[in-house]
Formats: structure tokens, sequence, C-alpha cells
């Protein structure tokens, strides 16, 4: 099965969580022999916005997206775990990105493209300006994200 995780952020503060997070386990020893044989494909997008519609064209039986989301419901380092479908349209979900994640997977939608085997895992931040350090609320759940991700793709 092949699978992509791909880690959507900017270079500043909480918003590198999605790049932290697919650096990190791009690194990881269990997934060497996967990225080599093509199995797993790890990348970063710095703000895809319609760009992630090119990562959907390609032939990935399961896609990860991680990144920063700002719902203004939780704490920072808060996780959601939701399907693709789940995002859309959902008001609640802010982007630092001129075109987030879930405008561009409805677009995604309509253009008949199979968005069923997207998982979205996004963590709450507070911190997206040039000027700020991320926070250590964010630090802590990009390891958990990682241990996460990392148990469900040694099983692929």
């Amino acid at each position: 099965m092949k699978t992509l995780v791909l880690g959507i952020g900017s270079p500043f503060a909480d918003d590198t969580a999605g790049w932290l997070v697919a650096d990190s386990l791009a690194q990881q020893a269990e997934l060497t022999d996967l990225i080599a044989t093509g199995v797993l494909t790890i990348a970063t997008e710095d703000r895809p916005g319609l760009d992630l519609l090119c990562w959907l064209e390609c032939d990935y039986q399961q896609i990860y997206l991680i990144d920063m989301v700002k719902t203004n419901l939780a704490e920072t380092g808060n996780i959601y775990t939701l399907r693709a479908k789940e995002i859309i349209g959902f008001s609640g979900m802010l982007s630092s990105h001129n075109l987030g994640v879930s405008p561009s997977l409805a677009l995604a939608e309509v253009l008949g493209f199979n968005i069923n085997n997207i998982e979205f895992w996004g963590i709450e931040g507070e911190r997206y300006r040039p000027d700020q350090q991320i926070s250590s609320a964010m630090l802590n759940s990009v390891s958990k994200v990682v241990k996460e991700l990392l148990n469900k793709l040694i099983k692929i």
C-alpha cells in the first residue's frame, strides 16, 4: 500500500508542527525500508494551498496530512484526527495559510478526486508569527503524533 505523510506548515513557531512530525518520521529507523522501496513517501509543504491537489493526483492508497490548526475551541497542543470529509466546511478550523486544507479538500472532492483515503491530523496552535517561538505544548503534541503515526506506519 503506497502511503504519503505530508507535513504542512510554515517556518513560524507552532506552524512548524507538520514539518516537525514529517522530519521526525523520516528519521525513524523502523521506516527506512518502507521509504527506500517507495512504499512510504514523507514530505513537507510550505502552505500548499491548491498545490495540495498535486499530491492527491498521485497514486497513494493512504494519505496522512499533518498541520497546525487554530480552532479557539481547545488548548494549544490538542490533537484532532479527522477523515477528509469531516473537515470540509468545518468553520471552526482556521488555517494560517491563504487557502487552507479544508477548502482545498472541498475543491478536490468537487473535481472528482478520491479523498476517502485521507486522514488529517491537526494540532491546536497559538503561535504562527515570525517573531514567535514554538510553544512547549506544541512540541509535546508533535512527539505524541510522531509516536501514533509511527505505530500506524510500521504496519503497512
